[in-house]
């Protein structure tokens, strides 16, 4: 009798030791940045029936904070583990970000895919995770010559675009120094205009946005004009070379 009383009271420890480990980073609530970024994720996640009923599901992002701007969520199918959710997401999101192409002309870091969230727990330190919306930036324009420069960098900005009146946003380049401050202004769930300032006042622009959906990726491009008159093209969302590649012939 005392044996497996032994054997069971080890179970529960082993149990509740895990259970701990996987929620010491704290759990996820609808209202983190992460949700608001990807609304559509925080559907599936919270609101759902099928998919929040789920036994297991995990989400994963590119890490460090300022790389998350693409995810990956999966939900338990028949009689997956945990584990098995998570690698599913992980998988995903290595694929996404592949198909983006290289993001080197965007960041100086290396962007890696992590599950951040299992089972409504952090997987990683909450620290770590965006506190707003990040993506890769790609900002073209004529200068007085008629020549066309590029801008490349990261824009950080409220994640509730569309729902929020105005909305700020701020572009650093790939040394991590800000460079551009600008406003959305909403005028539809899924348009509106933009201001840029660049260089301490030295470069300017202003013009209408629109949000894309789907594929290659959910991103916001802009056109307008600089304060001489000049094309300018701003794209939120995608790597430099895709961006160039779609929107890059102003």
């Amino acid at each position: 009798m005392i044996r497996p009383f032994v054997l069971v009271v080890s179970a529960l420890v082993v149990c509740a030791a895990g259970a701990l480990a996987q929620s010491r980073y704290g759990k996820a609530d609808r209202r983190d940045a992460i949700f608001l970024r990807f609304p559509e994720m925080a559907e599936r996640y919270w609101v759902n029936t099928e998919t929040m009923a789920a036994s297991h599901k995990a989400v994963a992002v590119p890490l460090p904070r300022q790389c998350a701007f693409v995810y990956a969520d999966a939900y338990t199918r028949g009689p997956m583990s945990e584990r098995e959710v998570q690698e599913t997401a992980l998988s995903n999101c290595n694929r996404k970000l592949a198909e983006l192409g290289p993001l080197g002309d965007n960041y100086n870091v290396n962007c890696q895919c992590k599950v951040v969230i299992s089972d409504e727990s952090y997987a990683v330190p909450r620290d770590t995770m965006p506190d707003q919306a990040y993506g890769p930036v790609s900002i073209f324009y004529r200068d007085d010559r008629g020549n066309v420069a590029r801008l490349n960098g990261v824009a950080r900005y409220g994640a509730l675009i569309g729902r929020d009146r105005s909305v700020t946003f701020s572009v650093e380049n790939p040394r991590a120094e800000m460079v551009c401050e600008g406003t959305f202004t909403n005028e539809s769930a899924s348009a509106g205009r933009f201001s840029l300032n660049c260089f301490g006042g030295k470069f300017a622009g202003n013009g209408s946005y629109q949000t894309k959906f789907g594929a290659p990726n959910d991103h916001i491009i802009g056109r307008g004009q600089t304060g001489r008159g000049q094309p300018i093209v701003l794209v939120i969302g995608l790597p430099s070379q895709l961006a160039v590649g779609t929107y890059g012939a102003i």
